[in-house]
């Protein structure tokens, strides 16, 4: 198993793109802590991990964008496991709104998420990376090279994310620690369909996406968790502040989904 008793933090993992994460690492041999608002949905994706092998699993119920949070997720880790190797920055939020009419709200509570939280999380689980001469995987997302009307704030955090993953990949690559990044397709998932007020208009975005995409379909949760999971694993060795595309070739031939 190629995650074989490395212990890795994946955040956002009680829906969507973070449980198929932690599903791919319970199969991979991983001991996992994993963060979400949802005890409720936490809780299911915990049994999801220990039927497919994983008994080290801890759930870590709060706001990653607390600070008292990320510290006590850090320290809870490192207490049970004794060591942490590797970092999945994977929890975001959308909102659905063009830029010219973004409230500061939406602004706030999507950089505090996307990119506020990733940060100051790794400044706290670096110095165990070190340590582990492990690796940190952001999830970040392919709108940072295409158009998709009104997202733009998200995509803007996204574009953050890219920079960020470069960045501190050429800060921590003298401490042995490597740093990349996942930009994702279409997945469904609860958070895309929260932007959309009915299931209909909801239904239109999921039939203009696939059609948009090439390889013909969605992307599963578990088809990213195949490749955050290489990425973390020393298969991966030689690879670092890279930012992957898992899109089925939706940028390469749409530049804009109007």
């Amino acid at each position: 198993m190629a995650l074989s008793r490395k212990v890795a933090i994946i955040t956002g993992s009680s829906s969507g793109i973070g449980a198929g994460i932690a599903a791919v690492f319970a199969k991979e041999g991983a001991k996992l802590s994993l963060t979400g608002r949802n005890q409720k949905n936490l809780e299911e994706v915990v049994e999801n991990c220990k039927k497919a092998g994983c008994q080290d699993v801890l759930p870590n119920v709060g706001d990653i964008t607390q600070d008292a949070f990320r510290r006590t997720l850090v320290e809870a880790t490192k207490k049970k496991f004794g060591k942490i190797d590797i970092l999945v920055n994977n929890a975001g939020i959308a909102h659905l709104n063009p830029l010219i009419s973004t409230t500061k709200e939406e602004y706030d509570t999507i950089m505090a998420i996307n990119v506020e939280a990733p940060l100051f999380l790794t400044q706290l689980v670096a110095p165990h990376l070190i340590e582990s001469k492990g690796n940190v995987v952001n999830i970040s997302s392919c709108d940072t090279s295409t158009i998709m009307p009104g997202v733009g704030v998200y995509a803007m955090s996204k574009a953050a994310i890219d920079t960020f993953t470069r960045y501190l990949a050429h800060e921590l690559v003298s401490h042995g620690v490597r740093v990349n990044a996942i930009n994702p397709g279409y997945v469904p998932s609860q958070m895309v369909s929260k932007l959309f007020s009915t299931g209909d208009e909801a239904g239109q975005l999921h039939r203009s996406l696939i059609n948009a995409t090439p390889i013909g379909r969605a992307a599963t949760p578990e088809e990213i968790g195949h490749i955050v999971a290489f990425l973390a694993s020393d298969k991966a060795a030689f690879v670092t502040g890279e930012c992957f595309r898992a899109d089925g070739g939706f940028t390469m031939t749409t530049p804009a989904l109007a």
